[in-house]
């Protein structure tokens, strides 16, 4: 698919995982030359999902609130910014209402170079409005198809990936509900989460693999050394990275 020529094409195969409330262009510009993509946001694009940042924020994480008047300046800003980093841009974004998001989106997708849904987020705040991880739940695959519906219908120039994550459901259970909308999205950026254990969940990550060929596959969780970066890539376009980052432990990236 042309969309995803550049993509395929980065040498570099870490990536920087969106983290809410701290990977904006100023955090990327941090990391020139050292990510093949950064990922930006969690951005949110309506009221309900703004309200739901800012009651998250008040007790005490971390979020990014911005004004809805302002949101596509401000969003347009930080990817300027963190193309600056030299590498591909996504931008993750979360919305309850499509028809509020959508002039948010078709502006995002002008300067982008990813478009990411937020499936992924476990704050009860966002899970309440049956968005982030809730949205992959089998009583809510109505509003999943909807959202990757109309967001195809736009038609944008840039790849639509889902920011998921592993054993909130069982593998058999996600690979039937994303079978259900892979005509609708581009890639999957699965954080490999491995209840109860310090390492991916690689069965996890080699059964979406083998049930996806044709997407790219972004694969996430306690990445931190060469020799675990790799392990992700066995089933794996790329890998992403969050918390060695912030730890500053990142000498190993340049060796991959």
């Amino acid at each position: 698919m042309k969309k995803l020529d550049k993509i395929y094409k980065i040498p570099k195969k870490i990536v920087l995982a969106p983290m809410a409330g701290i990977t904006d262009g100023d955090f990327c510009l941090k990391y020139n030359d050292t990510f093949g993509i950064v990922c930006l946001g969690a951005f949110n694009l309506d009221f309900d999902t703004d309200l739901a940042s800012k009651k998250i924020q008040n007790r005490g994480r971390k979020e990014f609130i911005y004004e809805l008047s302002e949101i596509d300046e401000k969003i347009s800003f930080e990817i300027e910014k963190a193309k600056k980093s030299n590498s591909l841009v996504s931008v993750n974004i979360r919305f309850n209402d499509f028809s509020k998001a959508e002039s948010h989106i078709i502006e995002i997708s002008k300067n982008a170079d990813i478009l990411e849904l937020n499936c992924h987020c476990r704050q009860p705040e966002i899970t309440d409005l049956k968005l982030g991880q809730n949205l992959l739940k089998f009583e809510n695959e109505s509003k999943l198809i909807d959202f990757l519906k109309n967001i195809h219908k736009l038609n944008l120039e840039i790849p639509i990936f889902l920011k998921l994550r592993a054993n909130f459901l069982k593998a058999e259970e996600l690979i039937k509900s994303l079978d259900k909308v892979r005509v609708y999205f581009d890639g999957i950026h699965i954080d490999c989460f491995n209840p109860g254990k310090n390492h991916a969940d690689l069965e996890y990550l080699k059964k979406i693999r083998e049930n996806f060929p044709e997407k790219i596959i972004i694969g996430n969780n306690s990445v931190n050394s060469v020799e675990s970066a790799k392990e992700i890539l066995e089933y794996a376009d790329f890998v992403s990275v969050a918390r060695c980052v912030l730890s500053n432990n990142i000498d190993w990236i340049n060796k991959m």
